[in-house]
């Protein structure tokens, strides 16, 4: 198996992943979908070449001692590639994500106006949520790009593993790999406030005390941006708070209503026509009323909030119906991604009752 061969096909074919599974052919995920490649099915010594080939020492032996691993990879003039190796049913797998050598600009990604803005916060934390693949990371990227492109500005970024690149251009940028550059975010977070940051980039929160850490830098003025693995915007003040012992609980609660930016809750919808997917985004701003509801522990009213739409803030079903409205995706596709379906259903047939195909009731 031509490992770096098909690695260029995933690129050329503009998949965002290959999956290696042992007995099974390559498989590609183009815009969403799986598509077995036209190649021989993989096996153990497929598996265990390209692994012995591409994964540094350090990688080879944690996999071997946790069953997994992640590391990245260069396929030089082609593209990088976060990698994930595992076992399944005690054969070697694996799952490439493909990473472009160079950060899409922030106003080609079809975000909502008011990501910019957010962007532009001098401190503060700003939580970037969604599942895997639903391009959290592509957008936050965008964003620190969008800064070392405007600003002179001391950027820290502590990934696991490091994906896009970025070279500093009127920031000074610095990105830490955990398990190369430090053992774990924790660590990196706390050297990291002794390094005279301006903007602290974490690849996730994972742990109560990296959490307590970044309200730390963002309550010393430090802009710090993470993502958390959450399915909408206050879904994640929950699970953060829900993280909170008894007895520091209040003091928390405090620093993140005091120090919350926005929470941004991303999915990705195919589009009506052509090829390609769009960003669909929950946005949550830390108005009056979102900062009251915290403090007062009243998150479950949280979505009439954003429902508001006050400062750009916005639910996921809002922007679904937006988006059909705009004709960029179907009834069927808003249906899938909505929250609420029975809404969304009732609300596209009040955008519009053209679309009698769209599946807009089932």
């Amino acid at each position: 198996m031509d490992i770096d061969r098909l690695l260029r096909a995933v690129a050329q074919h503009g998949a965002s992943d290959l999956h290696l599974q042992v007995a099974s052919p390559p498989t590609l995920r183009v815009h969403g979908g799986l598509t077995p490649a036209q190649a021989p099915e993989v096996t153990d010594d497929d598996l265990d070449q390209m692994i012995q080939q591409i994964a540094p020492d350090t990688v080879r032996e944690a996999f071997a001692r946790d069953r997994s691993a992640d590391f990245s990879y260069l396929l030089e003039d082609v593209a990088r590639f976060r990698v994930n190796v595992f076992y399944e049913k005690d054969h070697a797998s694996a799952v490439f994500r493909l990473i472009p050598l160079t950060v899409p600009p922030l106003a080609d990604l079809n975000l909502p106006p008011v990501i910019q803005e957010i962007g532009l916060a001098e401190r503060g934390l700003v939580l970037m949520t969604g599942t895997t693949g639903s391009g959290k990371s592509t957008t936050l990227a965008a964003i620190i790009d969008a800064l070392n492109e405007s600003r002179r500005l001391r950027i820290i970024t502590i990934e696991d593993p490091i994906e896009f690149v970025h070279t500093s251009k009127k920031s000074l940028v610095a990105q830490r790999e955990i398990g190369r550059d430090s053992p774990g975010f924790l660590q990196a977070l706390r050297r990291a406030l002794r390094q005279d940051p301006d903007v602290i980039l974490i690849g996730e929160l994972r742990d109560l005390e990296t959490i307590k850490t970044a309200l730390v830098a963002a309550d010393t003025g430090h802009m710090v941006y993470s993502t958390v693995h959450t399915a909408n915007a206050s879904q994640t003040v929950q699970r953060l708070i829900s993280m909170f012992p008894p007895n520091e609980r209040d003091l928390l609660i405090t620093q993140l209503a005091t120090n919350l930016e926005a929470v941004i809750s991303q999915r990705l919808a195919r589009v009506r026509e052509g090829k390609g997917r769009v960003p669909v985004c929950e946005i949550m701003r830390n108005s009056p009323v979102v900062r009251k509801l915290l403090l007062d522990g009243r998150t479950g009213s949280l979505p009439q909030a954003i429902a508001n739409r006050e400062q750009g803030m916005q639910l996921f079903d809002q922007h679904l119906a937006d988006l059909y409205n705009a004709k960029t995706i179907s009834g069927t596709e808003a249906l899938r991604l909505a929250t609420n379906p029975e809404a969304v259903g009732l609300a596209l047939r009040g955008i519009s009752s053209a679309d009698t195909g769209a599946g807009l009731v089932r």
